[in-house]
């Protein structure tokens, strides 16, 4: 063969494979955003546009108004407000607890826990809506319905154990136990060790968890619409589906309008921690 075992052919296959890898990650990464496109294009079409048939895809002229309409027609700020509330103290309430109880489970020995741990596994096993009624009439007795204290106690309850599986996942992994016994030798106490080494180089997990806290309690609309019916306590996707079934698809651009508002605190949370997901294990360890 001509170009058999040549540079000439391994660079073309060099190039043929680099370009089919990227080919289908551009695929991939059109189909995640077009859902988000189309979205964004029905928020500023006008009104005359949304229901044509064909579709039109991009407006000659956008008209911001089902943006404005937003704001005049539901309380969407005090909506945001709500959410971003409840998202930001479950969001500090599951990672206070979590790495406590992750740290616990796997750098501290003691009797019953691996008992204690695969209670965490079992209630990731059970579907979410099995203890919907049992922990509403608990709520519901204690008086915490239609309160930020019930929601934010109810979305904290959720994902602890899930939390606690991933956060005791990176404290095992993230340093050696060695680095913990040059600590304690030097006479840092348990608390030092937990502060000054177990939580600096687990943060990749610690952001990761955030993540995942935030958006539990961001993206919910079942519970939030059980547990919350008064208006003053309703969470922002509450208030979408509200909005949504008020004007239906005669107002189709408000709808969007109100979906492209309500995903920008998390593209901004993803953006945000997107330099912490991708940081090293072991930043800061003891080089040797």
């Amino acid at each position: 063969m001509i170009f058999a075992n040549t540079p000439f052919k391994r660079k073309i296959w060099k190039t043929v494979h680099f370009t089919n890898h990227y080919f289908w990650l551009l695929v991939i990464l059109v189909f995640s955003i077009f859902p988000y496109f189309w979205m964004l294009m029905t928020s500023m079409k006008p009104r005359e546009l949304l229901l044509v048939s064909p579709p039109v895809w991009i407006p000659n002229d956008f008209d911001f108004s089902h943006y404005l309409a937003v704001f005049y027609k539901m309380p969407f700020l005090l909506y945001l407000k709500n959410s971003l509330f409840v998202a930001m103290v479950t969001t500090l309430s599951c990672i206070l607890i979590a790495s406590l109880s992750g740290y616990a489970i796997s750098r501290i020995k003691f009797q019953g826990r691996k008992f204690i741990y695969g209670l965490f596994i079992i209630t990731q096993l059970v579907p979410g809506v099995l203890p919907l009624v049992p922990f509403y009439f608990t709520l519901f007795s204690l008086g915490l319905t239609n309160s930020y204290t019930g929601i934010v106690l109810s979305y904290t309850t959720w994902g602890i154990a899930f939390c606690t599986m991933m956060l005791q996942g990176y404290f095992r992994t993230a340093y050696s136990f060695e680095i913990e016994e040059s600590a304690t030798i030097d006479g840092c106490s348990r608390w030092g060790v937990f502060f000054r080494i177990a939580l600096p180089l687990a943060r990749p997990g610690i952001v990761a968890t955030a993540i995942f806290s935030f958006l539990l309690a961001w993206n919910d609309y079942m519970w939030a619409s059980i547990i919350n019916t008064k208006q003053e306590f309703r969470l922002l996707s509450n208030g979408v589906q509200d909005f949504q079934s008020q004007f239906g698809n005669l107002y189709l651009g408000r709808t969007m309008a109100t979906g492209i508002l309500a995903t920008i605190p998390a593209l901004i949370l993803f953006s945000f921690a997107q330099k912490h997901l991708v940081s090293g294990l072991s930043q800061g360890a003891v080089k040797g």
